[in-house]
């Protein structure tokens, strides 16, 4: 296979006289030819662009198996895109029932688990250096004295990458799994190895992918690992509808837990949670529903890791639509994540309108002025709120509102926002983002993208200038949801619609996007990705 050598463009950014951090946007444009079927790029590793190639080859015959018609390396690129080497499957890959790549700024890792004779799962490790060579023979770092399938394991980063936890859950039948836990620092060295038994564990989240990435602290997971090697998982309850938070650490196999409540009548959405390493504190969130969709209920408590209680446990509750609407109108796609150390962010994107409305837009059995009563669920068109009927326009296509205000109507690509304290201090407001989108509707992501940066939430967007053209661009607010209008990146001589929808948060301060290539209008079949640096 030839390979052509493309030269990439660096934007430099400074957000402003007084920033905190710099943006680099690099446009990279890796080779593809006609047997290339599928290429991710995995992010930037020392100078070098690791990307993930995977292309068509000639079935071939041996006695009656035919082999797999597809193959993938990793190719490393430098910073001129120039190839300097590719990377094949290990022999052991068909061997394997899942794979972690690591990436550190120093290294790539690979870490394969392998079963054999079906009673081990083997942990076996192959490192690289930045520009793709390897560094030692691969080794195995460990051994689990059981066989269960790959979505049994889950891999989980600390903030500042020097600890590395391998789970694994082992199916016991009518009990609770034991909880095999390896704990690493970044050069896989092994610190600790314990088992966890008790009756209300269970797994709280797969992994569906053979190929993944480790589970990272400012990744959306029910699982934290704290830079000192203490960790805490939510998952739900073996014996009720509730939650529970546990608390592990490395040096005992003793089981914490503290249940968190939900309302008996809602119905569990979604969940996040946040470690503070500083304070060795906590906040944990779950999202829930009424029945209804946009009748939301909000549960956040605030953990302290040194006492093992909560220091405060508040639910809120609202109604995404204005009035007492209880159906959508527009189709809709939700996300909802943590602000770290603050609270929790609730985003919902509108699409477009439904063709046909129904004309009874309540379900037999569920009458809505009893769900709004029963919960305590608020009427923003009711009481003091009068103000709230005169919203304020958008300004540099943002809004903020003092309170959990909606608009009457929404427009395809609106992106309301609801913040929810989790400290006593702090107090609810939600806001929203006007910008026309272009959207998949067959994604399950949503087309802004969300990066917390320190005391700041950047959005990541596409947007119509003079209703022609579409440019990538952001909007930038604090924790209190005022918009920082002196700070933002601006995709300047990227003439492709960049894919916020297939982005991916690869770092703490590395976001990689793709984009379709266009040649004269149209598509060429080939992929292009902006890598964007927060230093």
């Amino acid at each position: 296979m030839g390979w052509r050598t493309t030269i990439t463009l660096h934007t430099y950014l400074l957000l402003s006289c007084s920033s905190l951090f710099a943006q680099q946007v690099s446009y990279c444009e890796p080779y593809s030819d006609r047997f290339t079927l599928r290429q991710e790029m995995m992010g930037k590793v020392g100078d070098f662009y690791w990307v993930s190639a995977t292309t068509r080859k000639k079935a071939v015959r041996h006695g009656n198996e035919i082999s797999g018609t597809e193959e993938r390396n990793f190719v490393v690129y430098d910073g001129r895109m120039g190839v300097k080497g590719m990377i094949d499957d290990p022999p052991y890959t068909n061997k394997s029932i899942r794979e972690y790549l690591v990436m550190t700024d120093e290294h790539f890792d690979r870490v394969n688990l392998l079963t054999a004779d079906g009673k081990e799962t083997e942990v076996r490790l192959q490192r690289y250096e930045p520009d793709g060579e390897a560094l030692e023979p691969d080794h195995t770092i460990g051994v689990f004295p059981f066989n269960e399938p790959g979505t049994s394991f889950m891999l989980v980063r600390s903030l500042d990458r020097t600890r590395i936890l391998l789970l694994g859950f082992q199916f016991i039948a009518s009990s609770a799994p034991y909880l095999h836990a390896y704990l690493y620092d970044e050069d896989w060295h092994l610190l600790s190895q314990k088992i966890y038994r008790h009756p209300y564990l269970s797994q709280p989240m797969i992994q569906d992918d053979f190929s993944t990435y480790p589970l990272e602290d400012f990744n959306k997971t029910p699982i934290k690992l704290a830079d000192n090697g203490e960790w805490l998982m939510m998952s739900p309850s073996r014996q009720n509808s509730n939650f529970l938070l546990f608390q592990f650490s490395p040096l005992d196999t003793v089981v914490s837990y503290k249940e968190i409540m939900l309302p008996g009548t809602s119905s569990m959405e979604d969940v996040c949670l946040s470690v503070d390493n500083t304070t060795r504190e906590a906040v944990a969130g779950i999202l829930s529903n009424f029945h209804y969709a946009p009748l939301k209920n909000v549960q956040v408590v605030h953990y302290s890791m040194h006492t093992k209680t909560f220091s405060f446990d508040s639910s809120y509750r609202l109604n995404t639509l204005s009035g007492k609407r209880v159906r959508n109108d527009n189709l809709v796609k939700e996300n909802f994540v943590s602000v770290p150390g603050k609270g929790f962010l609730l985003m919902k994107e509108y699409g477009r309108q439904y063709e046909e409305l129904d004309d009874n837009p309540y379900d037999d059995g569920w009458d809505p002025a009893f769900l709004f009563a029963s919960n305590d669920i608020p009427d923003p068109n009711t009481g003091p709120s009068f103000a709230r009927m005169r919203l304020p326009g958008p300004r540099y296509g943002y809004a903020r509102y003092r309170e959990t205000a909606n608009p009457p109507y929404h427009d395809r690509g609106d992106l309301s926002l609801y913040y929810f304290p989790a400290s006593r201090g702090d107090s609810c407001w939600s806001g929203m983002i006007s910008q026309e989108q272009v959207t998949e509707l067959n994604s399950p992501n949503l087309s802004y993208m969300m990066v917390p940066m320190q005391d700041r939430i950047v959005f990541l967007y596409n947007s119509f200038v003079h209703g022609e053209k579409i440019y990538a661009s952001t909007t930038v607010i604090d924790p209190r949801g005022e918009q920082v209008t002196n700070e933002g990146i601006l995709f300047w001589g990227l003439k492709n619609t960049l894919d916020f929808q297939q982005s991916r948060q690869v770092a703490p301060d590395q976001v990689v996007i793709p984009y379709d290539i266009y040649v004269n209008g149209n598509a060429n079949g080939k992929v292009g990705f902006a890598v964007v640096l927060f230093r």
